[in-house]
């Protein structure tokens, strides 16, 4: 493995191994993250992880019968009352713009390829993330019930999925009287746990300049996002007392994006970004 700098001929020898023992970093020159001083807890600890619904007629049991063009709208109506994102409308903070899902009807979202489960989407708050953001993560808050497909993340509270059971969620956590093995995380625990972060203190680190830092060391994509990537985001463990400061920068950073999608937010952000390092333990 060679690095090759600016000018030709700067070339810096790396590491070498067999490509399965180095994995898929085995195209990322240097590690840059430096592990957090203080305590962290794991983002899959705080919140349910997932991608969203496929749209598109189920193989078995509508075969090519509608794409996701069919059951979108861009104008609500009452076919098409539930406000409906692509990876495409999400930006950093907040949606750019949505569409309008087909709701109620004979296929939707009866006869969809992947409809998930509707509690996912009926939470009061969810953070949303873009799948495929390119080198810089790019997650959004929502609070209007905004239903997602593939190509979005979405970040639940634990807590907020309390007493939903259901397959996907088994497979990530379970209650005592679900045969809860070690190898499944402890639901009342987590629930429990959400409880002590608040969803926007979680946006202001997931957008922060330590939580890309993470990212570019540890993903497994330069283009992509997957939900295991984001699931092993360490956040910084604080009382809710100290997460009120970047609660605060966040609600005028969300203030701001929703008057001007254009505004600049430079200012609140690089805050943002100083109090989170502070909190990993980063100092100056």
């Amino acid at each position: 493995r060679r690095l090759h700098r600016s000018e030709f001929g700067d070339v810096e020898l790396l590491d070498t191994a067999q490509q399965a023992d180095l994995t898929e970093r085995a195209f990322v020159p240097v590690e840059l993250y430096q592990p957090p001083t203080g305590p962290t807890v794991p983002l899959s600890d705080i919140c349910y992880v997932s991608v969203g619904m496929v749209v598109h007629a189920h193989e078995r049991y509508a075969h090519g019968a509608f794409g996701l063009d069919d059951v979108v709208s861009d104008t609500q109506d009452d076919l098409h009352p539930k406000p409906f994102v692509e990876g495409k409308h999400l930006d950093r903070w907040l949606p750019t713009g949505n569409r309008w899902l087909e709701w109620g009807t004979a296929r939707a979202p009866g006869l969809f390829r992947r409809p998930t489960f509707p509690e996912l989407y009926a939470v009061e708050e969810k953070l949303l993330g873009q799948r495929t953001p390119g080198p810089d993560p790019k997650v959004c808050y929502d609070n209007h019930c905004i239903h997602y497909d593939a190509s979005s993340v979405g970040f639940v509270p634990w807590h907020a999925l309390q007493g939903i059971l259901n397959r996907s969620i088994r497979k990530q956590a379970r209650y005592p009287g679900e045969k809860l093995r070690s190898k499944f995380a402890h639901r009342e625990k987590l629930e429990a746990l959400s409880k002590r972060f608040h969803l926007k203190y979680i946006l202001g680190v997931m957008n922060s300049r330590s939580a890309l830092e993470f990212l570019t060391a540890h993903r497994r994509s330069n283009i992509h996002l997957y939900p295991d990537d984001w699931k092993k985001l360490p956040i910084p463990d604080v009382p809710k007392r100290q997460q009120q400061a970047v609660v605060r920068l966040v609600d005028k950073i969300l203030k701001s994006k929703a008057q001007d999608p254009k505004a600049s937010v430079r200012e609140l952000e690089q805050q943002v970004d100083a109090i989170v390092r502070d909190h990993y333990g980063f100092g100056e």
